[in-house]
């Protein structure tokens, strides 16, 4: 296939996955600094821009959510040392590296029985662990769910004083 000469906007942005927003935004420094034969205006009044400039539309910055809040509960008589036996057997259990399991314990209001909120960084192994939580938890519920602010939701699980109990895998295991 013979690739187009000059690519409009909404053309790079699609290709290179970004916004046309910052296609333009990347298109205006350009301007400065490039012929007027490379990036053009169109009968149109739209952006043209060569493709031996395509290059210079590289994403920056990838986003992707590093931790997912998991608050869960059960329904059988557990005490805080067993939920604590609970998470350190799931933290063992999970072959990840990268694994970070951050978590505070609570009692609930309406029936005084203890919950964990949590937020949790994992690689790839997040439904590994979920299935490892109900296979050693008895009459699980929980909820999981993404972190918009985790600054937000740290302060929320330590709302009524409770401390973060941080589980993390060694980083220096190279060595």
């Amino acid at each position: 296939m013979v690739e187009k000469e000059y690519l409009s906007v909404s053309e790079i942005a699609k290709q290179k996955e970004m916004t046309t927003r910052n296609v333009r935004r990347i298109i205006k420094d350009l301007c400065k600094t490039k012929s007027k034969d490379l990036i053009r205006k169109n009968k149109l009044n739209q952006w043209e821009v060569h493709h031996l400039l395509k290059h210079n539309f590289k994403r920056r910055r990838k986003h992707r959510q590093q931790y997912f809040a998991l608050s869960f509960q059960t329904y059988s008589s557990y005490t805080f040392k067993d939920l604590d036996n609970i998470l350190k057997n799931v933290f063992d259990r999970i072959d990840d590296p990268k694994l970070e399991i951050n978590y505070t314990k609570e009692k609930k209001k309406s029936n005084g029985k203890p919950h964990i909120h949590s937020f949790i960084k994992t690689s790839t192994k997040k439904n590994e662990l979920l299935r490892t939580l109900k296979l050693l938890c008895a009459n699980l519920s929980y909820h999981e769910s993404k972190i918009f602010d985790l600054k937000c939701w740290k302060s929320y699980i330590t709302k009524d004083g409770g401390q973060i109990i941080t589980l993390k895998k060694e980083r220096d295991e190279e060595r």
